[in-house]
């Protein structure tokens, strides 16, 4: 399903579709999760202090399958992705109920980016930004495409660390993609990002502060998956250097943060996947903002970003992306540059609050419940 063969309207009913599906699964997912006891139990690295459900990925899972079954054929990438997607969904969901190693997650990653590669979604070739030239990537174009799709299925996964953060960049990825799509003619692309960032955005309606569900890593991991591969099949798929840029901006939040905490976790002496808190989202937080304050600052350097990925494929749009994204990259710059406090929590003011606060939670339950007996 390529060319112009699918409306505006279509466009905003697959999105609308979505949309209301989210809504409407998500309190079937929060009440599945409590039952199963799949919750994400508050500690010091954690912002929430009492116990969350998880599964609100499977809720914008199957809003996503039926709105975007609705226009777009079962094609042989189609395939791909459902399938790799439905794996991973699955992967995170159990990861979220009990601990999946490291080594078997990476693994079904590659397995599922290796489907992905071999039916047809792959990364041929790329554009010589001095000549224009189109190079192709030949042998590497299988690697290159794999290690990609593994990236951003995880860069998801390291940003859903605030209430509505994941889910809101995933919308804004989602909606750059697509009108980038519809500037190409990618019909089947436009109705997939259309119906992920309805999905994405109807589960914002629980998923923002304060959250009464969290996506759990099965959502991050079927959402960074299925944006990975529509990046291939849209923008990627185009011969000029420009276009190939665009996904790098509509994703640049996670991927460049992802990049510069990676750096300084190997310059420290530690494995890059240590967990501490180095990502923006935690500098921001840890200097005093609130939790909205910290995600609405960050949806806006994502909007720069994702307006200056929709431009730079334009000639005479190239000064305005520019501009945007120096804006964009402005803020990301001034939000690293914070004084970082330190994750120790036995001796830093804000895990130190934060560890009164939860006992003081726990205490008012115990009472609560001695109270009832």
């Amino acid at each position: 399903m390529n060319g112009t063969n699918i409306s505006f309207l279509e466009t905003v009913f697959t999105f609308c579709i979505a949309f209301f599906l989210a809504i409407c699964f998500t309190p079937i997912a929060m009440k599945m999760a409590q039952r199963l006891h799949i919750m994400d139990e508050p500690n010091a690295r954690k912002t929430h202090k009492i116990a969350v459900p998880y599964l609100g990925g499977v809720a914008i899972y199957f809003a996503f399958l039926v709105a975007c079954s609705l226009f777009v054929a079962l094609s042989k990438e189609m395939l791909g992705i459902l399938i790799g997607g439905t794996v991973l969904l699955i992967v995170g969901a159990i990861d979220d109920k009990m601990d999946i190693s490291a080594k078997l997650r990476l693994a079904i990653q590659i397995a599922c980016a290796y489907l992905a590669v071999r039916c047809g979604i792959v990364i041929q070739g790329i554009g010589n930004p001095i000549t224009s030239e189109y190079i192709s990537l030949g042998f590497f174009s299988v690697p290159l495409s794999m290690l990609w799709i593994i990236t951003v299925t995880n860069i998801m996964n390291f940003i859903d660390g605030l209430d509505g953060l994941a889910s809101g960049t995933a919308a804004i990825a989602s909606l750059t993609l697509m009108i980038v799509a519809w500037q190409m003619n990618l019909s089947e692309v436009v109705v997939l990002s259309a119906a992920l960032a309805g999905a994405c955005i109807g589960f914002l309606r629980y998923n923002f502060h304060p959250a009464k569900i969290f996506m759990g890593d099965a959502g991050a991991l079927f959402i960074g998956f299925v944006l990975a591969c529509l990046s291939i099949r849209g923008p990627m798929k185009g011969a000029t250097f420009a276009t190939m840029l665009v996904p790098m901006l509509a994703l640049g939040l996670p991927l460049f943060d992802t990049m510069i905490v990676f750096f300084k976790r190997i310059k420290a002496g530690n494995s890059p996947m240590h967990a501490d808190r180095r990502h923006i989202h935690h500098i921001l937080y840890d200097n005093g903002l609130t939790q909205k304050q910290t995600v609405l600052w960050l949806y806006a350097i994502s909007i720069c970003l994702g307006l200056s990925a929709i431009e730079v494929s334009s000639v005479h749009g190239r000064l305005i992306s520019f501009l945007v994204g120096l804006l964009g990259v402005i803020l990301f710059i001034s939000a690293r540059s914070l004084k970082k406090w330190e994750s120790d929590v036995n001796t830093k003011g804000y895990g130190r609050k934060f560890v009164d606060e939860l006992q003081d939670e726990l205490k008012k339950r115990e009472n609560r419940e001695q109270e009832g007996k």
